[in-house]
């Protein structure tokens, strides 16, 4: 069966997450049934699946997916044709043609986190629904100096909300730091996995440790493991956006970005 792959951006304000659910709206569930009226009974298993199970209101700039299809479909009639059947919050921005035995999330290398933080004391509306407000003022510096000690593999069951697959707490982020941009702060991960909520309960302990509430050694110190109590609070989810998936490059497609080098 063809399989291609698909690149989607959409707002999570309105979705209970990418993954289906039985008792509300999910990004999954609105692509595939966009794909279902395109393709009818060309729309081989029927299913979308998702590299990443971003959670209820955050939002993609670069989601990953795969599909596979009972005849060859043209790649740009998958963007298109799929994005005339979408809400406006979901689009399809890019399609490609896979080898065989691809799948979008076991294959994926790593994926790269932002979250936005303002220090503005009014917010504009353009800017509200992607950005979280910050609780007070923060120390940039002891942020930026808690977070150089997340590069590595670490235990992250601090920062885990309950509900995920959390059997194995391990993960190796491979890049996180923290930029500036007028009254917005931007905290950039880039790891091979993430825990359920993991992201969003770094940035709060962070906010945390900017604050002075608690020392950089001690947001150290959470990355061998122990209870998510012992961490911060999670940040709202509005603030987060999935930017990109990277792929190996024997499964990658012309114009991916090259996975960064772990360190």
């Amino acid at each position: 069966m063809p399989t291609y792959r698909l690149t989607l951006s959409y707002r999570g304000a309105a979705y209970a997450g990418w993954q289906r659910q039985e008792n509300a709206l999910s990004v999954q569930q609105v692509v595939e049934e966009a794909l279902e009226r395109l393709l009818g009974r060309t729309f081989g298993t029927g299913r979308v699946v998702g590299a990443s199970r971003t959670d209820a209101g955050v939002h993609a700039r670069g989601q990953a997916a795969h599909l596979e299809l009972a005849a060859p479909f043209p790649e740009h009639g998958l963007v298109h044709g799929g994005n005339h059947y979408l809400p406006e919050d979901v689009r399809i921005l890019a399609a490609v043609a896979m080898p065989p035995g691809f799948h979008a999330r076991r294959h994926a290398w790593g994926k790269e986190y932002v979250y936005r933080l303002s220090r503005a004391a009014v917010l504009s509306p353009l800017d509200s629904l992607f950005v979280a407000r910050l609780p007070g003022r923060v120390d940039l510096e002891r942020m930026q100096r808690a977070a150089e000690a997340l590069p590595g593999r670490h235990d992250f069951s601090a920062f885990a909300l309950a509900g995920g697959s959390h059997g194995q707490p391990f993960r190796h982020i491979v890049a996180a730091r923290w930029e500036e941009a007028g009254e917005e702060l931007r905290f950039r991960v880039v790891g091979e996995g993430f825990l359920r909520g993991m992201v969003r309960a770094l940035v709060g302990t962070l906010v945390e440790v900017g604050t002075g509430r608690r020392s950089p050694q001690s947001f150290a110190g959470l990355l061998a493991g122990g209870p998510r109590a012992a961490a911060g609070p999670t940040a709202p989810a509005h603030g987060l956006v999935l930017e990109r998936v990277f792929y190996p490059p024997e499964w990658s497609a012309e114009g991916d970005p090259a996975p960064p080098v772990i360190i």
